[in-house]
């Protein structure tokens, strides 16, 4: 492909203009340029090896390339076993933000895992269906709450005051955003809402603000369109980069629009793969994965949500 039809493929992407072979084909281009042939060959090594051993490859992508880092690499194909890497729990895949801080590692929180799930619906904007999606979180952890081994709080004013007031109530593990977000003018932006009900939004960094200095929480989650959206002008401008650069050891966002139906999916997914003790890069894999099985390869949705991390090991529960 040439640059002019990499850049109309993304425009097909982005107006859901797809089909299984033109998505593979950006994927089987993604990929040559990741793994030329001596790299392609080192790659393959690696993973005969940890097949041999009965191990999983972590495939951590750092880019300095702003250009570079904006491209959906989510999709890379590899034609010789017909599999998108990002779908491959053999080959866990996940954006690594290498930044001049001391790195971070996710601990395994003491039990009960406290999340708090924040809705915001304002009035003024398209309704979602949250109150499914909610369901579908509470039904994914029904057993660990009733075990008492995972917190679940809800907050339905998502107004600044409300979430500042909630972070500071209780050491929350895990921040669940479902609502909306936008990204333009190289800014992503969330929308909360007002003292009337109506959309308020924070842009990236604001709503980074939330976070400053909380050294419990280990994952957000932002389960919003365009969440993962990054600019191809600056490396950490959009609200998924900019919190891990705020020392989150762990966002999981959406870079495509993401339908309601496929948002319960993912949560249902994603929560029962996590419960059950799986890094949080390998529950995002097989996520991908039922999606692809559920919704098809000739979707993006397989690829929509994306996973920053600055940490080196994912595990966040930890005996359960």
């Amino acid at each position: 492909m040439s640059k002019n039809q990499i850049n109309l493929t993304l425009k097909l992407i982005e107006s859901q203009q797809t089909n299984s072979e033109l998505l593979k084909a950006l994927g089987g281009e993604l990929y040559q340029a990741l793994f030329p042939n001596q790299i392609n060959a080192r790659f393959h090594a690696t993973m005969a090896g940890a097949q041999a051993d009965n191990y999983n490859v972590r495939l951590r992508l750092i880019f300095e390339s702003p250009e570079l880092a904006a491209l959906p690499w989510e999709f890379l194909y590899y034609e010789g076993t017909n599999t998108f890497l990002a779908n491959n729990t053999q080959t866990v895949l996940s954006r690594y933000i290498d930044v001049p801080l001391q790195k971070r590692d996710i601990k395994a929180a003491n039990l009960p895992l406290k999340i708090l799930l924040v809705i915001s619906s304002p009035t003024n904007l398209d309704p979602l269906d949250t109150a499914k999606e909610e369901q579908l979180i509470r039904e994914a952890l029904k057993k660990h709450i009733e075990d008492g081994k995972i917190e679940l709080d809800i907050l339905l004013e998502a107004t600044r005051r409300e979430i500042q007031q909630k972070l500071r109530e209780k050491p929350y593990n895990v921040f669940h955003f479902i609502g909306h977000s936008i990204f333009k003018n190289n800014k992503g932006y969330i929308a909360l809402v007002d003292g009337n009900g109506e959309a308020k939004l924070f842009d990236d960094e604001t709503f980074a603000n939330f976070f400053l200095g909380n050294n419990n929480l280990g994952l957000v989650i932002l389960n919003s369109c365009q969440g993962g959206t990054v600019s191809s002008n600056q490396t950490f401008a959009g609200i998924a980069p900019n919190l891990v650069r705020r020392e989150i050891p762990a966002v999981v966002a959406m870079q495509y629009p993401i339908e309601d139906d496929t948002a319960k999916l993912f949560a249902d997914e994603f929560y029962r793969t996590l419960a059950l003790g799986y890094p949080v890069d390998a529950a995002i894999q097989t996520t991908r994965n039922a999606i692809s099985m559920e919704v098809g390869l000739d979707k993006c949705d397989f690829a929509t949500p994306v996973l920053y991390m600055r940490a080196k090991d994912g595990i966040i529960l930890s005996g359960l």
